[in-house]
């Protein structure tokens, strides 16, 4: 039997008692010589207690002599080394510097005036530079504020069964409340010592992230009941509260940060913490998208980032003479780290999500939290919350796979996109098939369908991971039958496989005679006026490539198609080709009744709808507004806010301002086009959108870093002239992706230049937020504060107009244009205002 440690609970006790009597002797010299009386008694007991016992299991060991209450002496030995281990670092705060002096080889004392001296010396020399502990206090903002945010939309995403919208409205928040954190910064100027809030405020930015996650896990059942649907404005006021504390905190720090070390360096730094700021993010991006993901889980990362952070935070604090908070940090550190050891935290906070059932399995993957759970004799799987199937769907399988099947004469080979481990393979491989090629995205999947089921046992079986439209682009395969088993259009990235060029793809490797089936939520009596869309459009986007399309309503609508004939006799099928089934046969089904609900459904659908295509998806708006429809809220309201908010931006902003707004909007909305876009020629694959980031974040570092050296002058002219760039930025995108739209280009070629296209608008603003720190004529406080919240505001505005309004109504092309109008009218502006802003 394992013996039970303490370690936790002993490091808990002892930090509560020191600081105890710590605080009770604070600024009485009395009362201090006996708090540390106390702590040297202590440390005298437990060292040589444990050494004693450490002889003791030494003796056992080498001469194998018998000590009985051998495994209480190992557990108190154990108990007692942390004891040690813990007041050991009370007292080497205690006595810091002396340690700290043994490491130096000279002590020198740089007076005030000496420091300014010697930085205008260097200024002068051209050999300028920020020092490293100052530097990584400033990486560390964008590291952790980085890593955090994909983390957290992580969780969000997973809690609230997210889409795009959902990720517009949580990156909305983020960056309204990161924004508004740093313009309430600009009110700080008067606190002359600025790092009593700046350490704690980046103590607390480290910390926060773990706190948040738990919360996100812990409340989401008990604010709203188990099999509620969770509203857009729920979402929105959940995610605002939520992120609230470290959002705010994390735009505080830039501004408050901007003015420490101007102040510090006698010089405006604003650009250069803005750059440094993206190096962090680009490194913590791409730890987290090629490394952290892959081996970690939520709470490590989280407690590394942290461990991470606290350890950059020890050295700064300690080198600006804060040493409480310095080993408050230690401590803390050491608490994280030890209660990672003692807890798989992420299986115990997401046990608060699955009531009543036990988790078998947890595991985080690049594509999203994996998790099985076990009620009595049936396994669930789950992807981020969302349920994908149970061991006993023995119905959903059977109709996902037989009414298209049956409809071949002699299926042979097959393709199946998605769905293999649910058991939809068990039903394929009742007919004589030779090969079935298994597609899914998530590698996880299908190493959960090995080790957990025997749906991939079958040689026949042959298992890929890959993007299914990346696939069918690499292969030259013909099929007798293709099932699509994807949840239905709510993600612009799920849309891709209802396009009419998804579907054109498909009918390239088909046979003659094949088949193929997809699916949208079941409508057997009533199709609302948002499904008749839905189901309509789908419809006519099929009818553009194949003859003959055939809907059966079952648990769903089976959208069945083919060049050849389709039968809706089903029962007779069946039968007729022996096929042994539990629910999908001649005893289970009527023809009758499948024509009549087919007659139904075809009878509602609209004659005058869009076609579904990869730059106007159709069907994820109207999937969009079919979600939307099941809550009692009129979201013009949210259109209203918009430009109610844009109109007061255009009323108070001065021409410098407005430029970063509409630099802000421009680059976030590109940023956004440009991951669809590439999706749409390439596939989703996850790391790219890591390597588009991190471009981006790169782009931004270099124009904010080395604006000096790409700039002959930096005024206001300049100012004008780096609008003017982003302004034909605008109009060449959308006419760059109609041309790629219809040419065939090497992929190699292609990716190159989107990536080019992705640098060239975050270095055009990254330029451009220097100048505007240059030539905006207020204390560093303010100036940081107006333009970081300014950039932010535009960012959160357009993140969350492209995806609720624009893309979906207008589609991806057009809304370059729309971002152009943008552009110009900020041009405009600054045209006008150009004599009053020359003098300066």
């Amino acid at each position: 039997m394992q013996p039970n440690y303490f370690s936790i609970e002993i490091f808990l006790i002892l930090i509560i008692v020191y600081f105890t009597t710590f605080i009770l002797s604070k600024n009485k010299i009395r009362l201090i010589v006996i708090h540390r009386k106390i702590w040297n008694l202590l440390l005298l007991i437990t060292f040589c207690l444990s050494g004693l016992l450490g002889i003791l299991l030494v003796i056992q060991s080498n001469y194998e002599i018998i000590i009985p209450l051998n495994s209480e002496i190992l557990i108190w030995y154990a108990h007692l080394s942390v004891s040690v281990f813990l007041i050991g670092l009370f007292h080497l705060a205690w006595h810091f510097k002396y340690f700290a002096n043994i490491f130096k080889k000279e002590n020198i004392i740089f007076d005030k005036e000496h420091k300014s001296k010697q930085i205008l010396k260097e200024k002068k020399s051209g050999k300028f530079k920020i020092s490293k502990t100052d530097f990584l206090v400033i990486f560390i903002l964008g590291f952790v504020t980085l890593i955090s945010q994909v983390i957290l939309l992580r969780e969000f995403l997973s809690i609230f069964n997210g889409n795009e919208l959902v990720i517009g409205i949580i990156l909305c928040n983020w960056m309204l409340i990161t924004g508004f954190g740093a313009y309430v910064g600009k009110h700080f100027h008067r606190i002359k010592n600025i790092l009593k809030i700046i350490i704690p405020a980046l103590f607390v930015l480290a910390l926060l992230p773990i706190i948040i996650v738990f919360l996100i896990n812990y409340l989401k059942n008990i604010v709203y009941p188990i099999g509620t649907m969770i509203s857009l404005i729920q979402i929105l006021y959940s995610s605002f509260v939520l992120l609230l504390p470290f959002c705010f905190t994390a735009g505080l720090l830039f501004t408050l940060i901007s003015r420490y070390f101007s102040d510090k360096y006698e010089e405006n730094l604003i650009s250069k913490i803005y750059g440094y700021e993206a190096i962090g993010s680009i490194v913590g991006g791409l730890l987290f998208n090629f490394l952290l993901i892959y081996i970690l889980s939520t709470f490590q990362i989280l407690t590394l980032i942290s461990v991470v952070s606290l350890t950059i935070l020890f050295v700064f604090a300690n080198k600006v003479g804060k040493y409480f908070l310095a080993y408050s940090g230690v401590f803390i550190t050491v608490g994280i780290v030890l209660l990672n050891f003692s807890f798989d935290l992420d299986k115990e906070v997401k046990s608060f999500l699955y009531v009543n059932q036990n988790i078998e399995f947890i595991q985080d993957t690049p594509f999203g939290n994996l998790v099985i759970t076990k009620q009595q004799d049936q396994f669930n799987y789950f992807e981020n919350s969302n349920l994908l199937f149970t061991t006993n769907s023995i119905l959903e399988n059977e109709e996902a796979v037989h009414y298209a099947m049956l409809q071949h004469k002699n299926p042979k080979k097959v393709l199946l996109i998605s769905g293999g481990i649910s058991g939809m393979t068990e039903e394929i491989l009742k007919y004589n098939v030779e090969r079935i090629d298994y597609v899914e995205i998530n590698p996880a999947i299908i190493d959960l369908g090995k080790k957990y089921t025997n749906a991939l046992n079958s040689i026949r079986i042959n298992s890929i991971v890959k993007d299914p439209r990346i696939f069918l682009k690499s292969i030259d395969s013909l099929y007798d039958v293709i099932l699509i088993n994807l949840p239905e259009p709510y993600t612009m990235q799920i849309n891709r496989y209802y396009t009419i060029e998804f579907f054109t793809e498909i009918k390239n490797h088909l046979n003659d005679s094949g088949v193929v089936a997809t699916s949208l939520s079941s409508t057997e009596n009533y199709l609302s006026e948002e499904a008749q869309n839905i189901n309509s459009i789908l419809y006519h986007t099929i009818k553009q490539i194949f003859l003959n399309i055939l809907i059966i309503n079952g648990g769903k609508n089976y959208f069945i198609f083919s060049d050849c004939g389709l039968s809706i006799d089903i029962p007779n099928l069946v039968k007729s080709k022996e096929i042994n089934n539990v629910y999908v046969n001649q005893y289970y089904l009527d023809t009758l009744t499948m024509q009549q609900r087919s007659d139904f459904i075809l009878s509602k659908l609209k004659d005058d709808v869009d076609i579904n295509t990869d730059f106007e998806p159709k069907a994820y708006f109207h999937q969009l507004l079919f979600w939307l429809s099941h809550f009692d809220f009129n979201y013009f309201i949210i259109i209203g806010i918009a430009v109610f908010i844009f109109v007061i931006i255009f009323w108070k902003l001065n021409p410098i301002t407005f430029g970063i707004f509409a630099a802000g909007f421009s680059a976030s909305s590109f940023e956004m086009i440009l991951i669809l876009a590439f999706q749409i020629f390439f596939g989703y694959i996850y790391q790219t959108i890591g390597i588009v980031i991190t471009i981006f974040m790169l782009g931004l570092a270099i124009g904010a870093l080395l604006h000096k050296k790409i700039l002959k002058h930096i005024d206001y002219n300049s100012f004008l002239k780096t609008q003017i760039l982003i302004f034909i930025y605008s109009i060449l995108v959308p006419v760059v992706l109609i041309l790629f739209k219809n040419i065939a280009a090497v992929n190699f070629v292609l990716q190159l230049f989107l990536g080019l296209m992705i640098f060239v608008i975050a270095l055009l603003v990254g330029i451009q937020f220097s100048i505007a720190s240059k030539i905006q004529v207020e204390n560093i406080s303010k100036s940081a504060g107006v333009l970081y919240g300014v950039d932010l505001l535009g960012s959160a505005i357009s993140i969350l107009v492209l995806i609720l309004f624009l893309i979906p109504i207008l589609g991806i092309i057009y809304v370059g244009f729309i971002i152009a109008i943008l552009d110009l009218l900020s041009i405009f502006i600054c045209v006008i205002n150009r004599k009053r802003y020359l003098g300066n």
